[in-house]
Formats: C-alpha cells, sequence, structure tokens
C-alpha cells in the first residue's frame, strides 16, 4: 500500500467523523474516486461511529449545553429539532435513526435522540445500524451504478493513489 493511498483512507476517516460530512456521503464518493469498497466502507463506518460514540458518551453534558443554548434563545425551537421531534412522536426511535441521518446527519439525530427521551445504549445501537445501512446501501448503488454507466475511466482518485 502506498502513502498516497493511505492518505486517501485517513482523509476518508477524518471526513466521515466529522458531523454533517457523514460516512453516507464520504464513502460512495471514495469508492466512485476509485479507492477499494470493502476498505472504503469499513473505515468510513468506523470513522463516523468513533465521533458517535463520543458524542453520546458525553451526551449528559452535551444534552445540558443544548437546553441551555436553547431557553437563552427564548425555547425556540429551529427546524431540525422541530424535525427531529416530530419523527420521534411518529415513529420512535428507530425512525429518527433511520430518517434523521438522512435530512441533518446522524450526529444530531443521536444528540436529538438521547434529548426526546433515548437511552444512550439503544441511541448508539439504532443509530449505529442505521450508519451501517444508510453507507452501506449508497455505497452498493454507487458501486453498481457506475457499473451500469460504465464510468471506470472516471475514478478520479486514481491518480493521486496509483503507484
Amino acid at each position: 500500500m502506498n502513502t498516497s493511498l493511505i492518505i486517501a483512507y485517513i482523509i476518508v476517516f477524518v471526513l466521515s467523523a466529522i458531523p454533517l460530512f457523514e460516512a453516507f456521503v464520504v464513502v460512495p464518493v471514495g469508492i466512485l474516486g476509485g479507492m477499494n469498497f470493502t476498505m472504503t466502507l469499513i473505515i468510513g463506518i468506523l470513522g463516523n461511529l468513533v465521533t458517535l460514540l463520543l458524542i453520546i458518551v458525553l451526551m449528559d453534558r452535551i444534552k445540558r449545553w443544548y437546553l441551555a443554548r436553547q431557553e437563552r434563545k427564548g425555547n425556540t425551537k429551529d427546524r431540525k429539532s422541530q424535525r427531529a421531534e416530530a419523527i420521534w412522536k411518529k415513529y420512535g426511535l428507530p425512525g429518527l435513526a433511520f430518517i434523521g441521518p438522512f435530512f441533518v446527519g446522524s450526529h444530531f439525530t443521536a444528540l436529538m435522540a438521547v434529548i426526546l427521551g433515548g437511552s444512550q445504549k439503544a441511541t448508539f445501537w439504532w443509530v449505529t445500524l442505521s450508519v451501517i445501512a444508510w453507507t452501506l446501501g449508497l455505497s452498493i448503488l454507487v458501486l453498481f451504478g457506475v457499473d451500469f454507466m460504465n464510468l471506470e475511466d472516471r475514478q478520479f482518485l486514481n491518480r493521486f493513489i496509483s503507484d
């Protein structure tokens, strides 16, 4: 494995760990760029889950900060919070875990799930399952979409990561 490829996998890990970039966005881009499907998928999901676990472990502090912030604003809920609460009321924790990442990202979804009453353990497992499902599903679509559209020659990362 050459240095450029290692750096590309580190970038996938780091970008997947950043809220709003998410693994289900970064991994398909890496695959479309020509990176190995399995390695990119595993590294991207691990990057996303590291920060997700950190957020959930630190949830008590984050929850107090978030609620204090909302109180300082005058208890007006922003659009993301209203959307998350509506999904919570209609579908519960599993629904929020699977629908939320698509609209607001997995990190904010985990935060809202705990604030709305989900346990840390259940939130972690449901959001983890959601991240894996979204990332795997979108990555497979990109993989087969590239094959169906005959775009193998457009693997833009190959010029940077090839030997």
